[in-house]
């Protein structure tokens, strides 16, 4: 897969070097294939899209383009309050080398995939997602993972082609307890899977699932060395209804934003994918505390209740503590959802589907965080959801 994709990527390139005398003279980086990228989905009810922004030198932004997937989304929130339509985190997901990108259609149920080529997207292929309302993916090698989260919810496994096109692993979905019926084209996303990720070993995949009516809780499938999920899930109650967006540290601890009680936690997976806790939910002060990312010792949480980040480090042993829990406030209306590091750690970038922008900041090792910009990307009010970053 990976040479496919880098020999596509190294045909583009060449258009921007010419010889000149017998010696390559290189172009000014037209495409933008010596740059990196951050990615938006619109979650457009009449037609998804997903937005590319060149990342400068400096970690800012500029919209350089919009792509459409080929499917629907689903626009606002309409079972529950704006602005979270998927009550999901990762609907939009880089894979592992960068030359492809997977955007979640909600509205129309599929799954779209783009080849990655600089400052332009190419759509190569549109498939069924294997249920109802796909709002996460993750990938492994290969094969790539969707959340399907309403109805009698599921994970689906494809296997990701030469050129990027989708084709389902027969046997390859698992049941997730839950079953959301449909209202106006969208489920109560407050009973719904909010997502699913590897942990770093690649041994085990985790589904976050929201549950109002009692306790949230995590659901652990083990994965054999073909890709294949357990029949069974461990499954770990949380403290919090809302078991929302999730990461893993660099020690392999699972960091759990809890949306309703506002805070994060921590756990270690046992032998069986069993997650025991080890800092219970520690609060931040916020409100709709539902996404996070980390990066190294650092974690961050986006609470769109109160249009801010929230700090965290986390230690070698998973234990959480609060730095700063405003270290970033975006001002009324933002409505701070989706918050990714870039992959050098450098940069912080955060969808706020409320003014229909992307705000940038610089990360100090310390934390804090140094404001780079804001970027407008799509309508205010519009439902976006979704963020990837190179």
């Amino acid at each position: 897969m990976q040479k496919k994709h880098v020999l596509a990527v190294a045909a583009l390139a060449a258009l921007s070097v010419s010889t000149v005398a017998g010696a390559q003279v290189i172009q000014p980086d037209l495409f933008g294939l010596g740059q990196q990228h951050v990615y938006v989905m619109s979650n457009g009810i009449d037609g998804n899209a997903v937005a590319v922004l060149r990342r400068n030198r400096s970690g800012s932004l500029d919209k350089v383009g919009t792509y459409r997937t080929g499917g629907k989304g689903v626009g606002v929130g309409t079972t529950a309050p704006p602005p979270d339509p998927l009550g999901s985190q990762n609907a939009l997901l880089l894979s592992d080398d960068g030359h492809l990108l997977f955007a979640v259609n909600a509205g129309s149920h599929q799954v779209s995939t783009f080849l990655v080529l600089g400052d332009y997207l190419e759509l190569v292929d549109v498939t069924d997602s294997g249920g109802t309302y796909p709002v996460s993916i993750a990938q492994r090698g290969d094969r790539l993972f969707v959340l399907n989260s309403a109805e009698q919810a599921n994970v689906t496994a494809f296997r990701i082609g030469l050129f990027g096109n989708l084709s389902k692993v027969p046997g390859g979905s698992r049941v997730i307890g839950t079953d959301e019926p449909l209202v106006n084209g969208q489920p109560n996303v407050g009973n719904t899977a909010s997502q699913l990720q590897f942990d770093r070993t690649g041994r085990w995949l985790a589904v976050s699932v929201k549950d109002s009516r009692d306790r949230g809780y995590v659901e652990t499938f083990g994965v054999d060395r073909s890709g294949n999920l357990a029949k069974d899930p461990a499954i770990t109650p949380t403290d919090d209804a809302a078991a929302f967006g999730f990461t893993f540290d660099a020690q392999n601890h699972l960091l759990l934003a809890d949306g309703a009680l506002n805070a994060v936690s921590s756990f270690s997976i046992g032998p069986r994918g069993d997650l025991t806790a080890i800092s219970s939910p520690v609060a931040d002060g916020q409100k709709a505390t539902c996404w996070l990312d980390a990066n190294g010792h650092l974690v961050y949480t986006a609470s769109a209740g109160t249009n801010t980040l929230s700090s965290y480090r986390v230690d070698g042993a998973g234990r959480l503590t609060l730095l700063d829990g405003a270290a970033a406030d975006l001002g009324t209306g933002h409505a701070t959802t989706d918050v990714k590091f870039s992959r050098d750690g450098k940069s912080l970038y955060v969808n706020a589907p409320g003014t229909g922008t992307v705000k940038a900041f610089q990360v100090h090792a310390d934390g804090s965080l140094v404001p780079l910009g804001e970027t407008q990307v799509f309508g205010a009010g519009t439902g976006t959801q979704g963020l990837a970053v190179q």
